[in-house]
């Protein structure tokens, strides 16, 4: 599995997008393109993924259940 960092470097390649996907209350999956990066935690500036994503059903998912999973790529990497 690749580091965060290395994750994000496909990232960067690719404008900063990558897919986050969440689960519903359904136990199905939510997947959404987004804009995502490395920054550093405002509490302990660790390195942490940050993410921007329109709409409140995204976040209503991770409240609920924390889990995600995020993709990113950079062509057929």
């Amino acid at each position: 599995m690749p580091t965060l960092e290395e994750a994000a470097a496909l990232a960067r390649d690719d404008h900063g997008l990558a897919v986050v996907s969440t689960l519903r209350a359904d136990a199905t999956i939510q997947s959404t393109l987004v804009n995502a990066g490395v920054l550093a935690h405002p509490a302990t500036s660790a390195p942490v993924l940050g993410f921007v994503t329109y709409g409140r059903v995204k976040l209503a998912n991770l409240r609920a259940r924390p889990q995600l999973s995020v993709t990113f790529r950079n062509g057929w990497q």
